[in-house]
């Protein structure tokens, strides 16, 4: 992977434009509705809360994350 690596998140009403240049642009767009959950985000993982982020990230390092 290259790049910048950047989740943006948009309100009611935002817009997007992407321009590319000649080497071009790739990107994922997602749209959902909102879950209404609290959210904890640190690198690849999200989680409801810190301390299941941290949990999360203790079993990510003893290598038992994926069950």
């Amino acid at each position: 992977m290259q790049g910048n690596h950047t989740v943006i998140v948009f309100e009611p009403g935002d817009q997007i434009e992407a321009l590319a240049s000649k080497e071009g642009v790739r990107f994922i767009f997602v749209s959902a509705r909102p879950l209404k959950e609290p959210v904890a985000w640190y690198g690849p993982i999200v989680m409801n809360t810190e301390d299941e982020l941290r949990t999360a990230f203790d079993e990510l390092n003893k290598g038992t994350l994926i069950k």
